[in-house]
């Protein structure tokens, strides 16, 4: 070893400072995230929409984090520090991404921290531990909510180093168990830190020097209790490793793909990340995917891995740093490159947030000790800076794609037109503003891609039943409702489809389905308590209120508590849909409710989405509310002026302007009779009045 306990990172006054700086820098570079947005990618799966998570911390919530196979992982310290962001932030975005910020500028003070005591060298570690922090590669990691794996995970991995670099330094059974408590931490947390126990074998060889070279005369005797050291934690990885295949063996199978084929993908994606780590351009949250088999492509690609792993192995003497890093990328990788992890993502920025640790010291390491046999330390700083300088900015141009779904994935659009995920998410985003006619769009550009793509089906059925597109929608929707594996969505469209059409009573069991697979979609769950309110099912109905309540707080006693609701989708595009609700809601009051039929009937007046047929039923409205108040209600006769020009009668409708403003004069109601002067004045132009 090249340092001793008494040169230890906390011991020196320098090194403490250094730490702190480059953690405030490194939480400063990132700190706009924490007014980022969940992103509509597993963000919502896994903490936004989590019932359990939204609960916060206490006994039963933590026995289901380490119970539950939850998104087919079994993380439950990943689900704690969710439910611990809730109790302490509550239930929105702000928490989570200001501990993923706090959590990765933790971690780069650690990185630094191991590094200069493993290698007692200040500035290389505290550059490497700097590329770590502020590389644009870590964006994905701190700035996306679902990848508070990385960060959590990483400092468990980076703690265990510690403990075991002081294990090395005074070896101690007491510490060995550390380290272990420590991995079974990181692995509850992501399945990436199976790593480890190899990891710290290379680090056996340098910089700890704990064992000489390997093919050294008895070089056995060194390895071998150093191997037998680390027998739990190859046993606790190997468990780790049996779980998650067991876990997520649909996805490993991956549709029958052959093992050569997997093969075939391995050395090529390594290239990949190289790649992007020397030159980060053209990031996004998704890339493409390409499970075609080019073995001229894998077999260059993997002679130029050996042959570069050969050149480093044979200058381990002079060089040690070069192959002990390469060996840390290749292997902390290897988990999560291309045929060999669960699933067959092409690849991704988060993937490198452990291995470009060890890349980048082998190359600091490697410039630092060209320069100094060329006498050009001072150039080789000046580049250092400037690459730092340059990767920085990059971090800080991309760091704001994150700030909600629609730059994330308009961002992987713009440089993949036909990614499915992104069509899909994208266009997602678009429906949830209300931009029908642009979700519609992506939605149908996917299923150009994937015409059987159950959720693509699902999401276009529900644009076109929130625009009353009834025809479209029946022929999109039913062929593929009464499939084993449709998705959830195909069935709660499917049920609003027959909601829509005034088939309370059939829509009820397509909506049980859908709440009973998303328990956490209160938009559906909203619609079965209207079918039930609808159909009277009171006993089943008061379960729903239940859960309703449990869920958002809110008590919907009553049809009318449905508006709220309702009114939401009318705002964002379903006009259409809400309309048939806000009918059978007025017929409940006809007789009485003199407010809620002036409300619908402004709404449709005045709306400048209001579909055209919809127009003729706000006079019809607005009569009635006059006819109640006997023509003497000053808004009532301003809303029906209003009615009257949005259906082209502006002659009727500048009298009844005339008469509204009468009385809000006669009322003293100034305020009012302004406004009406205002819409008067668009009648006598014969213009409606539009808000």
């Amino acid at each position: 070893m090249r340092a001793t306990s008494t040169s230890g990172f906390w011991t020196r006054h320098l090194d403490v400072w250094l730490a702190l700086g480059l953690m405030v820098l490194t939480a400063a570079l990132f700190w706009p995230a924490r007014e980022f947005s969940f992103i509509n990618l597993d963000d919502y799966v896994y903490a936004a929409d989590n019932p359990v998570v939204a609960r916060g911390l206490s006994w039963e919530t933590v026995r289901w984090a380490f119970t539950t196979i939850h998104e087919n992982w079994w993380l439950p310290l990943l689900w704690i520090s969710y439910m611990a962001d809730v109790d302490c932030f509550g239930v929105g975005p702000y928490g989570h991404h200001l501990v993923n910020i706090l959590l990765h500028a933790l971690n780069a003070g650690l990185t630094f921290g191991l590094l200069r005591r493993m290698t007692g060298s200040r500035w290389r570690s505290l550059f490497v531990a700097a590329l770590f922090a502020w590389h644009p590669l870590r964006v994905e990691s701190v700035a996306w909510v679902t990848e508070r794996k990385d960060v959590l995970s990483g400092l468990f991995f980076l703690l265990a180093l510690w403990t075991y670099v002081r294990h090395a330094e005074k070896p101690s059974l007491l510490k060995l168990g550390g380290v272990t408590a420590l991995t079974l931490m990181g692995l509850m947390s992501k399945a990436i830190v199976i790593v480890l126990p190899p990891l710290l074998l290379v680090l056996d060889g340098w910089p700890l020097r704990r064992a000489g070279d390997p093919r050294s005369p008895g070089a056995w005797k060194a390895w071998r209790p150093l191997l037998l050291e680390k027998a739990p934690l190859f046993a606790l990885v190997l468990i780790f490793i049996f779980l998650n295949l067991q876990n997520h063996r649909v996805d490993f199978e991956g549709g029958n793909l052959s093992w050569p084929l997997r093969l075939s993908l391995i050395a090529p994606n390594y290239w990949v990340y190289l790649g992007k780590i020397f030159w980060p351009a053209h990031l996004a949250i998704l890339y493409p995917e390409f499970d075609v088999a080019n073995w001229p492509k894998a077999l260059a690609a993997l002679a130029g891995l050996g042959l570069l792993t050969l050149a480093l192995y044979r200058v381990r003497r002079q060089a040690p740093y070069a192959i002990a890093g390469w060996l840390w990328f290749l292997i902390a990788l290897l988990p999560v490159i291309r045929g060999v992890r669960l699933g067959l993502a092409g690849y991704a920025d988060r993937f490198v947030y452990l291995p470009s640790i060890g890349l980048s010291l082998a190359l600091v390491w490697g410039v630092a000790a060209a320069a100094e046999r060329f006498r050009l330390r001072r150039a080789a700083t000046a580049g250092g800076i400037f690459v730092l300088a340059a990767l920085t900015a990059t971090t800080v141009r991309y760091l704001p794609v994150f700030q909600d779904s629609g730059t994330v994935f308009r961002q992987a659009l713009s440089h993949r037109p036909a990614s499915p995920a992104a069509l899909l998410n994208y266009g997602v985003w678009r429906f949830a503003a209300g931009e029908l006619d642009e979700a519609e769009r992506y939605f149908r550009e996917l299923l150009k891609l994937m015409p059987d793509y159950s959720q693509g089906i699902g999401n276009l059925g529900a644009v076109l039943v929130q625009e009353g597109r009834t025809a479209e929608a029946r022929a999109l929707l039913e062929p593929e409702v009464g499939q084993p594996d449709a998705h959830w969505l195909v069935q709660g469209s499917w049920g609003m489809l027959l909601l829509y059409e005034g088939r309370a009573k059939e829509a009820i069991p397509y909506l049980q389905g859908t709440v009973a697979l998303r328990p956490r979609e209160l938009g559906m769950r909203v619609e079965l308590l209207r079918a039930l309110m609808e159909t009277g099912e009171e006993a089943e109905a008061d379960r729903q209120r239940e859960v309703l309540q449990a869920q958002i707080g809110t008590w919907y006693g009553n049809y009318g508590s449905l508006f709220a609701h309702n009114l939401q989708a009318w705002k964002l595009g379903g006009a259409r849909y809400a309309w048939v609700y806000f009918e059978k809601l007025a017929e409940q009051g006809w007789d009485r409710d003199v407010a809620l039929l002036n409300n619908l009937a402004w709404l449709a007046a005045t709306d400048e989405k209001t579909p055209a047929e919809i127009r003729p039923r706000a006079v019809v409205f607005a009569e009635r509310a006059g006819e109640l108040t006997k023509g003497k209600n000053a808004l009532a006769l301003d809303t029906l002026a209003a009615a009257q020009a949005a259906t082209g009668n502006f002659a009727e409708a500048e009298k009844t302007g005339e008469r509204a403003l009468a009385l809000a004069l006669r009322a003293d109601d100034a305020a009012l009779a302004e406004e009406i002067q205002g819409r008067l004045a668009l009648y006598r132009e014969r213009k409606p009045y539009r808000k």
